[in-house]
C-alpha cells in the first residue's frame, strides 16, 4: 500500500472513530483507534483518542497505559497529559497527577480550568501525605507515648484533633513540663469542651501545682517525689491515653471531673491578683491589670500558676507564660548561686555614702534575699552614685536579715512586723535626703544609665512630676511601657508581651501612671501630698492614685524608653482571695477620690488603647518622608528635619515615617538630633505604608507627605480604599518640583525637550497635589507654577536659619568650600564637584596658587565620585566627608561655591553658608531660584571659565566680599527668619 493510500485510510478510521465516539459507541471508536495503530504505530492522535475512549468507559489502567504510548510517541502532546492526569486524579494518585498537569501546563498553559486543577492536584498530594504521615505518627506513639516532638509533629498535620493534644498533655506530664501540659489540656478543651478526659488531667495538676506552691520551700528532692507520686503514669495508660483517651493519672488520685476550679474567678472590675516581692504577700509593683465593668477584653497578664481565665487557643499568651517560667526559672538559680557564694564568702556590698544625694532609691524588702542582692548589684553597676539606698526590711523569714548585716552605706530599717508596701514606702522617705525619691522593687535590676537618664528627664521641664521606664520581664518581652487609667478606675499596662524595641515603645510620651517597680518623683512633691495614700494599705492603687494627684496638681508623668529595668514580677508570693478583695476595695476607694478626673479617660476597650496610651491630646500627624531627617543628610531633610522640631514645639503628637527601609539605623543614631517625643516607625517602609494606615484608621488629624512620589503612592492607595484617610487633613510637601530639574540636566545631556513635553510632565508632577487640603512650595517662585495651574491652597515654607556670622577677617581664611551630600553619580551635588573639580578649579589655581585647598563636606556614598577626584591628581581638593560641627570649616574658608547646574526647590547649603557669613559663587538657576541679585548679594556664573573668574575675584577682592557677606546676610534675616517659618508652620497646621 503506498503512502497516499495509507494516509487516507488512516483518515477514514478516524473519522469513523470520531462518529462513533460522538454516539458514545467505545468499543466500535476503539476498533478504529486500534486499526489506526496497526497501520501506524508511531500515530500519537489515535493512541491519544484510544486512551480518551479507554477513560469513558472507565478502564483505568488501560486508558492510563494508552496516554502513556501517546506520550511516548509525542513528548509535546499537551492534551495527553491533560487527560492522564484528570484519570490519576479519579484514582488519586495524587504525586503522578501533580506531575501530569505540570507537564501539561508547561506545554500549553492556555488549557481548559488548567490552573484549578492543578492546585487542587497539589492541595490533595499535600492532603494524602499529612494522612500518610499522620498514621506513622499515630504508629510511632502507640510504642512511644512519651514522644513530644512527634506529637507536635502530629498536630501540626491534624491541628484540630483533641485527643492529640490530650495525649501531648500526657507526654509533657511524663516528662515533668507540667505549664506546658496545662496549655496542651487547655487546648483540648477549647476544641471540645465536654473533653471529660482533658478536665480530669488538668485538675490534677492545678490541684498539684497548689499543692506545690503552698509547700514551695521543700527541697528539690522531695518536689521530685511528689511529682512521681502524685502524676505517674504507666505505658499502658499513657498509650491507652494516646489512642483512646483513658485518663493517664493512677487511678482513685482524684475522683471525678472539677476536682478543682480549671480558672480562678476574677469578679468584672477587679484586679487580677499577683504575686511579687515588694508588696510582700501581695502583687509586685508594676502588675496592676485590670478589668472594667462591661470591658470585652480580658487581661494581658496571665495568672501565675498558668490558669487562664477562659479556655483559648494556646497562642501568645500561654506559650509566653510557658517560656516566661523557664526564664524565671533559670534566673532563680543564678540568682541562688549568687547569693549562696555571697554569704558563704563573707562578701561585702559597700553602697555610696553621700552627703547631698540626689536620689533617695527606696526598696521594701519581704524575703527572696537572692533578688535583692541582684537588684544592690546593679544600683552599684549604675553609673550614677549620687544616691541613697534606704532598705525597708518586712520582718522577712528567709536570709535577708544576713544579707543586710553584709552591707555597709545604706539606711536600714528593720521592722518587727510587716507593714506591707504602702506604709514602709511611707516610712522610708521619712529618712530620705535626696532632691527625688526612687521607689524600685527588689525584684528588679536596673539596666544602663536609667537612674542618670530618669534624672535628666524630671528635670528637663518643671511640669513633669515623676517619671517611670520599660519594665522587661526575664524572657526579654515586655510587662509595660506606661500605664492606663480607664474611666471606670481599671487599668492596663501598655504592650505587655511585645518585643520591648517594638517603634511604639520607643519614644517618650505623656501617659497616665508609671509602675512604683521604677517610679521617680520629688521628695518634696511626694512630702507635700503626704506620701502615699493610706486609705490604700496595705497594698495596691497607692501609685496609681499618687498619679493621678500629681495631674490634677498639673503634673505630668513621663514614660521614658531609655529608662529601663529588668523585672522578675511575682517573686515571693501567692495568688490569695484576700489580694482580691484588696483589689475591689482599692479600686472602688480610687473611683470615689477620683471621679472627677476618671471622667475624662477612655471607657475600657482595646480599640481605644493607641489613644490611651498618649496623654498627649494635641492633634497627631503623621509625617512621610523617605528617611529620618537627620540634618547632615542635607537634600532637603535638613528642612525637614526643621519642620519636624517645630510640630513637637508646637504641642503635636507626631508619628514620622520613613518609607525608604534601605537605609538601617540603629535607636541611638535615629534619636540623636530626633526629638525623643517623636515616634519613628522603622519597620514597615512604602510598602507597608497601608497596612500601617488600616490599623490606625481615625486615630491622625493630619497626614503630612513630603516627596513627589510619596504623594504619588499615597493617592493610589487613597484611590483603591476611600476610607483609608477619612477625616484627615492632607498636606502635601512638595519641596522641590522635580521635573524642573529633570530639563536641566537633560539639556546638559544635549536633549532637546519640547515646550508641549514641558507642560505635559509639569501637569503630571503637579497634579500629584489634587487630593491635598493644603500644598507648601519652597519658594515663590515654584508656588506661581501651582497657581498657573488652578491651585489656591499654597503656602510657601523655605529654610529657618539664624544669621551667625564666623568670626575670621577676609584675610584670616584661606580655603574654597563645598558642603553638600552626594547620594547619587547623577545628582546635582555630585553634578557639581565633578563639574569644579575637573574644569574649573585648575583655572583658579593657575592664578592664585596651589595653596588654596577646595573642602569639600558632606555624606558621600558614591564611590564613583572619590574614584573620579582620585583620577584628577590634584592634592588641593580634600574630600572631608561627614562633618559634624562645619562652623570651623566656615570660619577657615573664604568663599563658598554653588556650581549647580541643574537642580529644583531652593538651595539649603547657599542659605547656610550666607548665614555664617561666607559670600557665594554660584550659577544663575540658583541665583534664580533664591531671588538673590549678581555682584549684590552673590556672584554668577555658568561658564568654566567665567566661574573661575568670579571665584579668583572675590577671593581676592576685599571690599566686594565684604559687601556680599553684609548683603546676604540680611536676606537671611528677611527670608529664612526662624519666627516666620515656625508661624508660617503653624499656619499651615491649622489649614
Amino acid at each position: 500500500m503506498n503512502i497516499t493510500n495509507t494516509t487516507k485510510l488512516i483518515e477514514a478510521y478516524l473519522k469513523q472513530g470520531t462518529a462513533h465516539a460522538k454516539q458514545n459507541e467505545w468499543e466500535r471508536a476503539i476498533s478504529c483507534y486500534q486499526k489506526i495503530t496497526e497501520i501506524d504505530p508511531t500515530n500519537a492522535i489515535a493512541c491519544h483518542h484510544w486512551a480518551d475512549a479507554l477513560l469513558n468507559l472507565e478502564r483505568w489502567e488501560e486508558a492510563i497505559a494508552t496516554y502513556h504510548r501517546a506520550i511516548t510517541i509525542n513528548p509535546n502532546f499537551d492534551w495527553s497529559y491533560y487527560n492522564l492526569a484528570d484519570v490519576l486524579v479519579r484514582l488519586e494518585r495524587w504525586e503522578e497527577a501533580v506531575h501530569a498537569y505540570q507537564k501539561a501546563f508547561d506545554l500549553n498553559p492556555s488549557l481548559p480550568s488548567i490552573y484549578q486543577k492543578l492546585g487542587n492536584a497539589f492541595l490533595q498530594r499535600s492532603l494524602a501525605n499529612r494522612k500518610e504521615m499522620f498514621v506513622l505518627h499515630h504508629q510511632v506513639l502507640r510504642d512511644n507515648p512519651h514522644d513530644i516532638e512527634r506529637y507536635h509533629q502530629a498536630i501540626e498535620l491534624q491541628p484540630r484533633d483533641a485527643k492529640l493534644y490530650l495525649g501531648l498533655g500526657n507526654a509533657l506530664v511524663a516528662n515533668h513540663k507540667l505549664d506546658e501540659a496545662i496549655v496542651a489540656y487547655q487546648m483540648a478543651l477549647q476544641l471540645q469542651p465536654d473533653y471529660a478526659e482533658a478536665q480530669f488531667q488538668l485538675d490534677k495538676i492545678l490541684k498539684f501545682q497548689l499543692e506545690e506552691t503552698l509547700t514551695e520551700g521543700s527541697p528539690e528532692s522531695n518536689r521530685q517525689e511528689n511529682i512521681q507520686s502524685n502524676i505517674e503514669l504507666t505505658k499502658e495508660d499513657e498509650i491507652s491515653q494516646a489512642v483512646q483517651g483513658t485518663p493517664p493519672f493512677k487511678r482513685g488520685s482524684v475522683q471525678g471531673k472539677g476536682a478543682i476550679a480549671r480558672r480562678t474567678s476574677v469578679p468584672v472590675g477587679s484586679i487580677m491578683p499577683l504575686a511579687g516581692g515588694g508588696r510582700d504577700s501581695f502583687a509586685p509593683r508594676g502588675s496592676l491589670t485590670l478589668f472594667g465593668s462591661g470591658s470585652s477584653f480580658e487581661h494581658a497578664t496571665p495568672d501565675p500558676r498558668g490558669l487562664s481565665n477562659s479556655f483559648h487557643s494556646p497562642s501568645r499568651a500561654d506559650l509566653n507564660f510557658v517560656k516566661l517560667k523557664q526564664a524565671k526559672n533559670i534566673l532563680d538559680n543564678l540568682n541562688q548561686i549568687a547569693l549562696d557564694n555571697f554569704l558563704l564568702t563573707n562578701t561585702q556590698i559597700h553602697l555610696p555614702q553621700v552627703e547631698q544625694p540626689q536620689v533617695s532609691i527606696i526598696l521594701i524588702l519581704y524575703n527572696r534575699a537572692e533578688l535583692t542582692l541582684s537588684c544592690l548589684y546593679s544600683i552599684l553597676r549604675n553609673n550614677f552614685k549620687s544616691i541613697e539606698v534606704i532598705l525597708v526590711d518586712n520582718c522577712s523569714s528567709d536570709r535577708t536579715r544576713k544579707l543586710l548585716e553584709r552591707i555597709q552605706g545604706a539606711k536600714i530599717i528593720l521592722n518587727e512586723e510587716n507593714k506591707h508596701f504602702l506604709l514602709a514606702c511611707n516610712q522610708a522617705s521619712q529618712v530620705a535626703t535626696g532632691n527625688y525619691l526612687l521607689f524600685l522593687n527588689n525584684d528588679t535590676q536596673i539596666l544602663g544609665d536609667s537612674i542618670k537618664i530618669a534624672l535628666e528627664t524630671i528635670r528637663s521641664s518643671p511640669d513633669i512630676g515623676a517619671v517611670g521606664g520599660k519594665i522587661i520581664l526575664p524572657d526579654g518581652t515586655l510587662q509595660e511601657a506606661g500605664s492606663i487609667i480607664w474611666c471606670d478606675g481599671s487599668c492596663l499596662g501598655y504592650g505587655r508581651g511585645d518585643d520591648p524595641k517594638d517603634p511604639k515603645y520607643m519614644f517618650r510620651r505623656e501617659v497616665d501612671y508609671c509602675s512604683g517597680a521604677f517610679l521617680l518623683t520629688s521628695r518634696e512633691l511626694f512630702l507635700k501630698f503626704g506620701g502615699f495614700e493610706r486609705a490604700y494599705q496595705p497594698a495596691y492603687y497607692e501609685e496609681t492614685d499618687y498619679c493621678v494627684k500629681l495631674h490634677k496638681a498639673g503634673k505630668k508623668i513621663i514614660y521614658e524608653p531609655n529608662v529601663t529595668i529588668l523585672h522578675y514580677e511575682f517573686a515571693s508570693s501567692s495568688c490569695s482571695d484576700r489580694a482580691i478583695e484588696l483589689q475591689k476595695r482599692n479600686q472602688q476607694i480610687f473611683v470615689e477620690r477620683h471621679r472627677d478626673w476618671l471622667q475624662f479617660q477612655y471607657s475600657p476597650d482595646l480599640s481605644k488603647i493607641l489613644f490611651a496610651s498618649n496623654r498627649n491630646t494635641c492633634r497627631r500627624i503623621l509625617f512621610i518622608d523617605d528617611r529620618i531627617p537627620h540634618p547632615y543628610l542635607g537634600s532637603g531633610y535638613t528642612r525637614s528635619h526643621g519642620i519636624l522640631a517645630r510640630m513637637v514645639r508646637l504641642g503635636y503628637c507626631v508619628t514620622f515615617y520613613p518609607t525608604d527601609l534601605s537605609y538601617l539605623e540603629d535607636w541611638n543614631d535615629i534619636y540623636a538630633d530626633i526629638d525623643r517625643e517623636v515616634e519613628i516607625v522603622t519597620d514597615s517602609g512604602l510598602e507597608g505604608l497601608e497596612k500601617f494606615l488600616l490599623t490606625k484608621k481615625s486615630y491622625y488629624d493630619i497626614v503630612f507627605v513630603s516627596r513627589p512620589h510619596n504623594m504619588n503612592h499615597l493617592n493610589y492607595l487613597s484611590a483603591r480604599n476611600k476610607n483609608l484617610l477619612r477625616g484627615m487633613k492632607v498636606i502635601y510637601d512638595a519641596e522641590a518640583l522635580y521635573t524642573l530639574r529633570q530639563f536641566e540636566q537633560r539639556r546638559l545631556k544635549g536633549e532637546t525637550i519640547s515646550t508641549e513635553e514641558q507642560k505635559k510632565l509639569i501637569a503630571e508632577e503637579l497634579d500629584l497635589a489634587r487630593q491635598s487640603d493644603c500644598i507648601i512650595a519652597v519658594s515663590a517662585l515654584e508656588k506661581q507654577r501651582f497657581i498657573e495651574c488652578g491651585y489656591n491652597n499654597v503656602i510657601v515654607l523655605g529654610h529657618a536659619l539664624n544669621p551667625i556670622p564666623t568670626p575670621n577677617s577676609f584675610y584670616q581664611r584661606q580655603h574654597i568650600l563645598f558642603v553638600g551630600s552626594i547620594y547619587e553619580l547623577e545628582s546635582p551635588n555630585a553634578d557639581s564637584i565633578l563639574w569644579f573639580s575637573k574644569e574649573i578649579f585648575s583655572l583658579i589655581q593657575a592664578e592664585l596658587g596651589q595653596e588654596v585647598n577646595l573642602l569639600i563636606a558632606g555624606n558621600n556614598t558614591v564611590e564613583e565620585i572619590k574614584r573620579q577626584i582620585e583620577q584628577f591628581n590634584n592634592d588641593s581638593i580634600k574630600m572631608l566627608g561627614k562633618v559634624d560641627d562645619l562652623k570651623d570649616l566656615y570660619n577657615q574658608a573664604r568663599l563658598f561655591i554653588a556650581p549647580t547646574r541643574f537642580a529644583a526647590g531652593i538651595p539649603h547649603k547657599v542659605h547656610e553658608a550666607a548665614a555664617y557669613g561666607l559670600p557665594v559663587v554660584t550659577t544663575s538657576l540658583i541665583a534664580a531660584q533664591l531671588e538673590w541679585e549678581d555682584e549684590i548679594d552673590l556672584l554668577v556664573a555658568d561658564s568654566s571659565k567665567a566661574f573661575a573668574q568670579q571665584c579668583v575675584k572675590l577671593y581676592q577682592n576685599n571690599q566686594l566680599w565684604e559687601r556680599l557677606r553684609l548683603n546676604s546676610l540680611k536676606k537671611i534675616e528677611s527670608q529664612c527668619s526662624p519666627e516666620y517659618f515656625t508661624k508660617t508652620l503653624k499656619q499651615i497646621l491649622k489649614y
